[in-house]
């Protein structure tokens, strides 16, 4: 019993390994962003960490929002986010209020200190990006934000079912 060999095709090897270099720069710019989102953190408050910074950090740019929903957004328990809430809470850059809709629930919103933090940090982070893109051209960064725009959307949306084989 014989089997063919299995050839691929010289643009299927080119896909694989532009997948591979994708997939090894994307983990690098993860580390880079982990690492990054911590030291950022620590600036808006010395006690902060790089969860709740980016717990803040949405709640200030896209208004209040219930725990549960933090949950959902985030992918974390419940519990977790109790814990990242409580410790937002006690360092006075989270306002909880009745939620309208259901006063057993409660509404979570950035307070103005921390609103005002943050665009400090982020003033910050812009520069340091702009500091680090010297050479680019506008065109370059325009073009990078479109082809990371164009993979954030090919990874929100569903994945087809492959067939099984």
């Amino acid at each position: 019993m014989s089997t063919a060999p299995t050839s691929t095709a010289p643009a299927d090897q080119r896909r694989q390994g532009a997948v591979r270099a994708l997939e090894h720069e994307v983990g690098t710019l993860l580390r880079r962003v982990r690492r990054g989102l911590g030291e950022r953190a620590v600036q808006v408050h010395p006690d902060l960490n790089a969860t709740s910074y980016l717990l803040l950090a949405t709640l200030a740019e896209h208004g209040g929002r219930r725990a549960a929903d933090l949950a959902d957004l985030f992918a974390l328990d419940k519990g977790s986010v109790s814990r990242f809430v409580h410790q937002l809470l006690e360092l006075g850059l989270l306002a909880r209020v009745p939620d309208p809709a259901d006063r057993r629930a409660s509404i979570l919103s950035a307070t103005d200190e921390a609103v005002r933090r943050l665009e400090e940090v982020r003033g910050e982070q812009r520069e340091h990006f702009d500091d680090r893109l010297d050479g680019w051209t506008p065109e370059d960064i325009e073009d990078l934000a479109d082809r990371l725009g164009r993979f954030n959307q090919a990874l929100a949306e569903p994945l087809p079912a492959r067939p099984r084989t």
